[in-house]
């Protein structure tokens, strides 16, 4: 199983940005916009609208490896290849898709009240 966070690509993420703040803000952009990436991939399953699916779930599946969000690019991965699932396993791993967002969404809080306690800590350490 897929970790919730990949901190490895975190870390590639913090180097290609060059800055942890920066990384943290474009992963919280990424989980802010997951309810209508996945809103997006639905309707266009429900619509059966090939192109619009395969590019939605793509781009999901793009920006989860580039956020660290392991879980939702595997699932991402899965539907991807979707050619040999039936409309009831298609519709349970969007279900999934939703699952693993509010699980990522939750880490990715954490993370942040962690960092922000540590700063505070050293903010009053150096005080």
């Amino acid at each position: 199983m897929q970790p919730v966070i990949d901190k490895a690509a975190f870390a590639e993420l913090v180097a290609d940005i060059g800055s942890a703040r920066a990384a943290t803000s474009f992963v919280s952009r990424f989980v802010d916009l997951l309810d209508e990436r996945i809103l997006t991939i639905e309707r266009s399953f429900r619509v059966t609208d090939p192109a619009e699916w395969h590019s939605a779930v793509r781009s999901l599946q793009t920006a989860s490896a580039r956020a660290g969000a392991g879980r939702l690019q595997a699932t991402a991965s899965l539907l991807l290849d979707s050619d040999a699932l039936d409309a009831r396993s298609v519709l349970a791993l969007i279900g999934q898709l939703r699952s693993d967002a509010r699980v990522f969404t939750l880490a990715h809080t954490a993370l942040c009240e962690e960092q922000a306690f540590a700063d505070r800590l050293a903010a009053r350490r150096l005080a």
